[in-house]
Order: C-alpha cells, then sequence, then structure tokens
C-alpha cells in the first residue's frame, strides 16, 4: 500500500473570514483622558524635552529624506534595461552594442542590487548616519 500525504488545499477565503471575524471581537482598549491638572503640570517639562529632542529628529528627517532620494534614484537607473535594448536592437549597425549591453548589465542587474540595498539602508539612513554608496 502506497501512503502518501496528500496537501489540502487552503481555503483562502475561509481564512480570510476567520481573520476578519477574530479582529472584530477584539476588545478595542478605552481611552482614559488626563485631567487639565495634570496636563498643565506636564507641559513645561515636554517642551523641554522636545527642545532638547529637536536636533535627532531633524537629523533623521534629513536622513531619511537622503535615503528615500537614494532609493529613487536607484530605481530610476532601472530604465537603463529597456535604453540598452534599444541601443542593441537599433544602434547594432552603427555600434552601439557594447554601450548598449554595459547600459543592460547596468539597468538589468546592478540597479536592481543597489534598489535592494538602499531599501535595506533606509533604517540606517534614518538614524543620521552618512553612508556612501
Amino acid at each position: 500500500m502506497n501512503y502518501t500525504m496528500r496537501l489540502v488545499p487552503v481555503n483562502y477565503t475561509v481564512l480570510v473570514l476567520l481573520v476578519v471575524s477574530l479582529m472584530m471581537c477584539a476588545v478595542p482598549q478605552k481611552a482614559r483622558a488626563i485631567d487639565p491638572v495634570t496636563m498643565a503640570i506636564l507641559a513645561p517639562v515636554a517642551l523641554k524635552v522636545a527642545e532638547a529632542a529637536k536636533p535627532y529628529v531633524l537629523r533623521s528627517l534629513v536622513g531619511t529624506g537622503k535615503g528615500l532620494f537614494n532609493v529613487g534614484k536607484s530605481a530610476l537607473e532601472i530604465l537603463y534595461l529597456p535604453y540598452g535594448l534599444g541601443e542593441i536592437t537599433i544602434g547594432l549597425p552603427f555600434n552601439k552594442g557594447r554601450r548598449g549591453l554595459v547600459h543592460i548589465i547596468r539597468g538589468g542587474i546592478i540597479a536592481p542590487a543597489k534598489v535592494i540595498v538602499n531599501i535595506l539602508l533606509l533604517p540606517v539612513y534614518m538614524t543620521g548616519a552618512q553612508i556612501n554608496i
């Protein structure tokens, strides 16, 4: 006798309904208000903390902007792939084959790798660290 294990296909509709029903049955936390006297006492302390954290927050915002710019720039370099294909097909009689091949490698292999590396380095960019790749 041949005993093989059969995998039962998962019905995703049932799975989604189960997850949604569990989320609907979850008990939300009640919001608790802080009395105005406590707010008045803590406001000056919160302002001092915000002033102390301001340079770090600004450095993080600038680093995040630079990191997102690097991700976008490397994502746009993927457009070298169709450019290189055009150079090889149309420009081959005009001796543009080598440049087309370089652009295909740059847009098809190097640019996606740069996108992945820049996305993985985005949390490091958010700390404000200076990284040159």
